[in-house]
């Protein structure tokens, strides 16, 4: 899965995963869980994909642990069957919604970006709760979220390959004055820096996401300083589509 870091892998099983959503959730963290592998390339993976995403809600729930599910829809069909891909998507976010558990979808390349968008705005006028990612190193991000805007949901903003703070910073200050909640996805401990620039131990509205692998001393750290915290944790085979 795209951007996120290695270290956020905790094992190749949904249990693993869960077990780790339920020990971050009890020190007071938020989860956003991904499954990755291979992005799929037939119908026949498509299903899989959405049945095994499907039985990791359901474990979810049964912990008892709400938490944010980063999907990318390239993996049940976006692309290649986008009305698949939306149907498979909705039955998701119904699943989901049982369980209080929220569906984001996840950032892609640019070629997707128009049917992601679409997509999303097609989910989000029946389920309020779904969310997207939107990308920073994006020319068109600033009109995406101009346009996402009147919907509800949360938009998480992630840097992309092109390291422009400029632009992140610019993109995060548009989406936090919209009221929406926001999460800003960070790799480093420059999180601090732009947490400071950005004001968000006063933004009611917006978290950080961070990887797993980040010091737990620094996670501590900026909780205790009132920063809303996201954990990234990831499951499954780079490379491997199960």
């Amino acid at each position: 899965m795209k951007h996120l870091p290695r270290g956020t892998i905790v094992g190749t099983k949904r249990e693993d995963a869960v077990c780790e959503a339920v020990r971050l959730t009890y020190r007071g963290y938020g989860v956003s869980l991904a499954y990755i592998g291979e992005e799929a390339k037939g119908l026949r993976e498509y299903v899989e994909t959405k049945k095994e995403l499907r039985r990791l809600i359901d474990m979810l729930g049964v912990a008892g642990r709400s938490a944010t599910l980063l999907l990318e829809l390239s993996r049940i069909g976006m692309g290649v069957d986008d009305e698949l891909a939306f149907r498979q998507l909705v039955d998701l976010i119904r699943e989901a919604a049982l369980y209080g558990i929220t569906i984001m979808i996840n950032a892609e390349g640019a070629e997707l970006a128009d049917s992601l968008l679409d997509a999303y705005k097609r989910a989000a006028r029946l389920y309020p709760s779904v969310g997207i990612t939107l990308r920073a190193d994006f020319r068109r991000s600033e009109a995406d979220l101009a346009e996402i805007i009147p919907f509800s949901g949360r938009i998480r903003l992630v840097e992309g390959d092109r390291k422009d703070s400029a632009a992140y910073h610019r993109l995060a200050r548009k989406a936090i004055a919209s009221g929406r909640l926001v999460s800003l996805v960070a790799h480093n401990e420059a999180v601090y820096r732009d947490a400071r620039i950005l004001g968000l131990q006063s933004a009611l509205n917006a978290e950080i996401e961070l990887p797993r692998e980040m010091c737990p001393d620094l996670l501590d750290e900026a909780k205790n300083a009132g920063y809303r915290l996201r954990i990234q944790v990831a499951y499954g085979l780079p490379g491997l589509n199960r």
